[in-house]
């Protein structure tokens, strides 16, 4: 305690400009030492945080300051979780603090898995922090957790509302004294004053503050993972010596005398699988795989490689999973990673002296996918939740999963529907064209940026102020921006505004990853227009409705499923499972294995899996009862799983719809759309 005391008075004793020179020395180090500072920022805003932070950095106290440098250091946003300040930060000048008790978020709430220095509330699920709900202190910290996505802020989040400091900062308690947590157990609601200790006493106390999943709640055998947390890298065989299993916990050692025993061990006729086990792997270094790395890619080719991921899997962890997914094709287990496929690592620290703690920028980018993947994590193929049950009965429901996963029959499993994230703080990059006036329609070109690169587009509107509503269009393979134009005139003439879209140039090479991610650009590109239509004059913002034909209709139909700004949506000439006709159009190209894998692999974005999450967007279907590609059958499964409401309507027309189905369809919008 005297050691805080004597930081704190050395504090308090800097010169008052020195705050400010923190917030300056921490802006400068942010934009020198980082590769790409504003990959999903923009200069202004961050300019604005700096100015903003910098004139009041002298009438904040230094709880607030630290709070305010926090906020900035995690500005960066995603793929940027090595970029911030952290409070348990062991070169931190400042003695920090922290409440003795270590948590963990599980699928069923936030719990208490370690305690200092006692342990009756081992296993309590956390309700409230100094009267205030958890799900509300959570979201109060959370702009100042550094992250690659959100597995990492879900990670970390709690770390940040376990400091005093930092609760104190953001006005959440008076002081850095005792606070009252409440918590349950058993149904029954309690509450305990927690004392802050120092971060020394703290990581003293819990014994483990590496790790998030600590053995001390658990009342059954600690399973292996978590008693061998500690081990760099392990290995033991499971299920009668049919699985090879290897515990990869740091990315520190070299991986040859593993990659060895592995490669002696796949010999064997009783092995069918490899699974690696990357939950607790936080990182380390990058170079030190490369062994294990390439016996995983030679025995990728007779045996089923399993890849088990959490949100702990960071860093040089995820660059080997990234890797290990271009070569080895695992099949992944558990949770989304911690990491992103291409992330921002490898930092420079800088300790700013008046505030006493150091601030980490990544000054490298790992590109270990492909420069146009958009995913911040990896998701697994068999997601496995854990609950906080299972947890503390020393049960381990991911490796189960995993090792029948191992053991079932041979067969190319489809990779997990994506989940077409991204990141709407990235800049929109919007650049207008001048407009042109013709028969009272209104067409202005632009481009902006589709989360993947610039996308050429169109907006056409009525003459006048507006405000309009608008409909997003989205073409058939073949189609670009211009494609639907005359659609938006007839539109235009009728009130409504339209926004036509140039798809990404290529969307079928009929390689399974690259057309999945080009996919999955499309759909977020169409999220990252909806996000256009704030900054288009004219456009009314709350009134939006989406049509796309033939592959920009299952296009469409993602969009409604996972964006709900849309009130309805027009899918013109298709069908449940766009995979059939897709994979029909490679037959040429891959052989018979190829072809079956890449089915399953494309079929993960069958528009099927989405039509359902559509509701409340009311939903229109057009198909022509002559048209090859889209069979009655299939596009009978596509209405019957629909949300409500929706309707459907046939034309004798082959795939392209005739003038009748336009006219029913812009009825349908004006209609939906004007009342």
């Amino acid at each position: 305690m005297i050691a805080s005391l004597l930081a704190s008075l050395l504090l308090a004793l800097a010169p008052a400009s020195a705050r400010t020179d923190d917030v300056q020395l921490a802006a400068q180090h942010l934009r020198d030492d980082h590769p790409n500072l504003f990959h999903d920022l923009s200069p202004a805003q961050f300019d604005v945080a700096v100015a903003d932070l910098s004139t009041h950095a002298d009438s904040l106290d230094d709880d607030q300051l630290l709070v305010g440098l926090m906020r900035l250091g995690a500005m960066p946003g995603v793929r940027d979780g090595h970029t911030g300040i952290f409070p348990l930060n062991p070169a931190n000048r400042r003695l920090l603090h922290a409440y003795p008790i270590r948590m963990y978020t599980f699928a069923d709430g936030t719990y208490v898995v370690g305690q200092a220095g006692g342990s009756d509330l081992l296993r309590a699920r956390v309700v409230a922090v100094g009267g205030r709900p958890i799900d509300d202190v959570i979201a109060a910290v959370s702009p100042l957790v550094p992250h690659d996505n959100d597995s990492t802020l879900m990670l970390r989040a709690t770390t940040y509302l376990n400091t005093p400091e930092v609760l104190h900062g953001l006005g959440l308690v008076p002081d850095l004294g005792p606070v009252t947590f409440t918590f349950e157990r058993g149904g029954n609601r309690f509450a305990a004053s927690l004392t802050p200790l120092t971060v020394p006493e703290y990581g003293h106390g819990i014994g483990d503050l590496e790790h998030p999943l600590l053995p001390r709640g658990i009342t059954a055998a600690v399973p292996a993972y978590v008693a061998r947390r500690n081990q760099q890298i392990w290995t033991t065989t499971l299920a009668g010596k049919r699985v090879f299993y290897i515990g990869y916990n740091e990315t520190l050692v070299s991986t040859a005398a593993v990659a060895r025993r592995m490669t002696k061990a796949v010999k064997s006729k009783r092995l069918r699988a490899v699974i690696v086990d990357l939950r607790l792997n936080g990182g380390g270094d990058n170079h030190t795989y490369a062994y294990l790395l390439d016996a995983l890619r030679r025995a990728s080719k007779t045996e089923r490689i399993v890849v088990l991921i959490s949100r702990m899997t960071f860093s040089a962890a995820e660059n080997f999973a990234a890797d290990l997914e271009r070569v080895a094709h695992p099949i992944f287990v558990g949770e989304p990673s911690g990491g992103s496929p291409n992330l921002y690592g490898d930092t420079a620290n800088t300790l700013l002296p008046a505030s006493g703690v150091e601030l980490r920028v990544a000054e490298i980018y790992w590109q270990k996918s492909t420069a146009d993947d958009p995913r911040i994590a990896i998701d697994p193929q068999v997601p496995v939740p854990l609950s906080s049950d299972e947890f503390f009965a020393g049960r381990d429901p991911v490796l189960a999963a995993a090792v029948g996963t191992a053991l079932a029959a041979p067969k190319v499993l489809a990779a997990a529907p994506p989940r077409f994230s991204y990141d709407r703080a990235r800049p929109l990059d919007l650049r207008l064209g001048s407009a042109a006036t013709s028969g009272g329609v209104v067409r202005q070109s632009l481009t902006f940026d589709a989360g993947r690169g610039q996308r050429k587009a169109y907006w056409t509107h009525p003459e006048g102020p507006g405000p309009w509503p608008v409909v997003l269009f989205s073409p058939g393979s073949d189609g670009d921006a211009t494609s639907q134009l005359p659609d938006a005139d007839r539109l235009a003439r009728r009130g409504i505004g339209s926004l036509t879209v140039d798809p990404p140039p290529v969307l079928v090479s009929c390689r399974a990853g690259a057309d999945v991610r080009a996919y999955t650009n499309y759909v977020i590109g169409r999220r990252r227009a909806l996000d256009l239509l704030a900054h288009l004059p004219g456009a009314n913002v709350s009134r939006v409705a989406a049509v796309g034909f033939s592959f920009g209709s299952a296009v469409t139909a993602a969009l409604a499923g996972v964006d709900h700004r849309l009130l309805g949506a027009a899918i013109q000439s298709g069908r449940a499972h766009l995979s059939t006709p897709i994979a029909a159009f490679c037959r040429g190209r891959l052989g018979a294995k190829q072809l079956k894998a890449y089915l399953l692999a494309y079929s993960a974005i069958d528009p099927v899996h989405y039509i359902s999450r559509a509701a409340p967007a009311s939903l229109l279907f057009q198909n022509g009862t002559r048209d090859p590609v889209s069979p009655r059958k299939d596009v009978d499964a596509y209405f019957r799983a629909a949300s409500r409401p929706k309707e459907r309507h046939f034309y004798v027309t082959p795939h392209e719809l005739d003038a009748q189905a336009l006219a029913d369809r812009d009825a349908w919008l004006v209609k939906l759309l004007l009342g």
